[in-house]
C-alpha cells in the first residue's frame, strides 16, 4: 500500500502558484491606486471605479477558466498549463505597466496604454487564480484536504507578509514623487521564482495519479473519486441545497471581513484618533492568523469541517463586535479583539474550499473552485460600496458592527448544510491505514 501519510512538503511544492498569485494581488492593491491617483491625477471615484475592473474580470473568467481546466489533457496535467499561462502573462503585464509608469513620470502621460496593460494583466491572472488552489487538492486525498488548504492559506499569509515588509521598502521617493520599478522588480522575481521551482519540482500528472492509487488502495473510490468515469453526476437536493448555503456562507463572510479590512485604515485614524503608522493590531492579525492555519487543520480533524466554520465565525463576530466598541480612550483594547478575530479566521478559510469541492467530482474540481471564488468576488465588488453607505449615515465606528452583522448571517446560512464533510468510512480508512 501507498504511504497515506500527509505530505507537509509536497503541500508547500503545489501551493507556489497560490504564493505568486497573492504576491502579485498584494503588490496591485498597494500600488496600482497610488499610480492611478499619483501619476494619472484620476479622481477616488474613477480609480475606484477601475480598480474593481479586477474583481469584474474576475467574476466572469473564474468559473470559466475553472472549468476549463477540467478538461485540459497532456503531460502537464489539468492545472500546469494554464498556471504557467497565467503567470508568465501577469509577470509580463507589470513589466509592461511599469514601463508605462515610468513614461508618465517622466512627463509622456498615456493613460490609454496603461489601461489597456493593466486589463490584459488581471485576465492573464485570472487565468491562474481557480487553477493555482485547485492543484493543491487534486494532489491530496479527500480526507487531507483541508491540511493541504491550510497550507496553501500560510503560503499565501507568507507572501502578504514579504511583500509588506520589502516591497513598501523598495519602493523609492525622488522629489515627492513614488518610482516603483524596483518594487515591482522584487514582486515579478518573486512570481518567476516560485513559477520555477514549481515546474522543476511538480509533476502534476504523477502526483494526481498517486492521488488516484491512494483512493483504491484505502477503499476511497465513489461515484464523486472515480475519475476513470466520465459521467457526470448530478447534486441530489440536499447536496444542492448544502452548495448553495455554503457558497452563500462564503458570500456573507467576505461581505463582512472585506467591508471591516477595506476601511479599517480609516477606521483607525478617524474613529480612533490613531496614527496611520500604529500598525500593531494588523500586525498581530496577520501574524496570529498564518500561526493559526496549521493548528486549525489539526482542529478541523478533530471536529470536523462545519463545526471548525462554525466556531471560526463566532469568533471572528466577537472579534468585529468587539472592535466596535473600542473607543479613542482605551483604543489598545483593539490588540484583544483581533487576537479573538484572527483565531478564528483560519477555522473557516482552510475549510470551506474544501467543503464545496467535497460536493463535486474530482473530475470538475476546477469548476467547483471557480463557484467558490465567484462567490467571493461578488463579496469584494459590493462591500465596499454598500460599507461606505452606513458609514456615510453613521461613522467609521460602525464597519465592526457591519463585520460582525454579515458573518452572523454566514453563521445562520451554514447551519442547514448537511454535506462537505469527508464521508466518516473516507476518515475511518484513513485512521485504519495509519494506526
Amino acid at each position: 500500500m501507498k504511504n497515506p501519510k500527509m505530505n507537509w512538503g509536497r503541500a508547500v511544492l503545489v501551493s507556489l502558484p497560490f504564493f505568486a498569485l497573492m504576491l502579485f494581488w498584494q503588490a496591485y492593491d498597494y500600488v496600482i491606486p497610488l499610480v492611478l491617483s499619483g501619476h494619472y491625477h484620476l479622481s477616488t471615484t474613477l480609480y475606484s471605479v477601475i480598480m474593481s475592473a479586477d474583481n469584474v474580470i474576475a467574476l466572469i473568467f473564474l468559473p470559466l477558466f475553472g472549468a476549463l481546466s477540467d478538461r485540459i489533457t497532456g503531460r502537464l496535467g489539468r492545472r500546469t498549463p494554464l498556471i504557467l499561462s497565467g503567470t508568465l502573462g501577469g509577470i509580463a503585464g507589470l513589466f509592461l505597466m511599469n514601463l508605462e509608469d515610468e513614461k508618465a513620470v517622466a512627463g509622456n502621460v498615456r493613460f490609454l496604454p496603461f489601461l489597456i496593460f493593466l486589463i490584459i494583466t488581471v485576465f492573464f491572472m485570472s487565468l491562474n487564480r481557480a487553477p493555482a488552489a485547485t492543484v493543491v487538492t487534486d494532489c491530496f486525498i479527500r480526507p487531507q484536504r483541508t491540511k493541504a488548504n491550510a497550507v496553501l492559506n500560510l503560503m499565501g499569509g507568507i507572501a502578504g507578509v514579504l511583500f509588506g515588509v520589502f516591497g513598501h521598502l523598495l519602493i523609492k521617493e525622488v522629489n515627492g514623487i513614488s518610482h516603483f520599478s524596483r518594487c515591482i522588480l522584487f514582486v515579478a522575481s518573486g512570481m518567476f521564482t516560485a513559477l520555477t521551482v514549481y515546474f522543476f519540482a511538480v509533476r502534476e500528472v504523477r502526483f494526481v495519479k498517486h492521488v488516484q492509487d491512494l483512493n483504491e488502495s484505502l477503499g476511497l473510490i465513489d461515484e464523486k473519486t472515480d475519475t476513470a468515469s466520465k459521467e457526470p453526476v448530478r447534486l441530489k437536493r440536499d447536496e444542492l441545497r448544502s452548495l448553495f448555503c455554503i457558497l452563500g456562507s462564503v458570500l456573507f463572510i467576505y461581505m463582512g471581513y472585506n467591508g471591516f479590512h477595506t476601511h479599517y485604515s480609516n477606521f483607525l485614524t478617524r474613529h480612533l484618533l490613531k496614527s496611520a503608522s500604529w500598525t500593531g493590531p494588523y500586525l498581530l492579525e496577520v501574524g496570529m492568523g498564518m500561526l493559526m492555519m496549521i493548528p486549525a487543520a489539526f482542529i478541523t480533524t478533530a471536529l470536523g469541517r462545519k463545526k471548525s466554520s462554525l466556531l471560526g465565525m463566532l469568533c471572528c463576530v466577537a472579534g468585529y463586535f468587539g472592535a466596535s466598541t473600542v473607543t479613542p480612550e482605551k483604543p489598545e483594547l483593539l490588540y484583544l479583539w483581533f487576537f479573538i478575530a484572527a483565531a478564528g479566521y483560519p477555522l473557516f478559510a482552510i475549510n470551506l474550499g474544501p467543503m464545496v469541492l467535497e460536493l463535486g467530482q474530482d473530475n470538475e474540481s476546477g469548476r467547483f473552485m471557480g463557484y467558490y471564488y465567484a462567490a467571493v468576488t461578488i463579496a469584494q465588488i459590493f462591500t465596499p460600496t454598500l460599507a461606505s453607505i452606513f458609514i456615510n449615515r453613521f461613522d467609521y465606528g460602525i464597519i465592526g458592527f457591519y463585520g460582525a452583522v454579515f458573518t452572523s448571517l454566514a453563521f445562520l446560512v451554514m447551519l442547514p448544510v448537511t454535506h462537505g464533510d469527508v464521508k466518516p468510512d473516507f476518515l475511518k480508512a484513513l485512521e485504519d491505514s495509519t494506526s
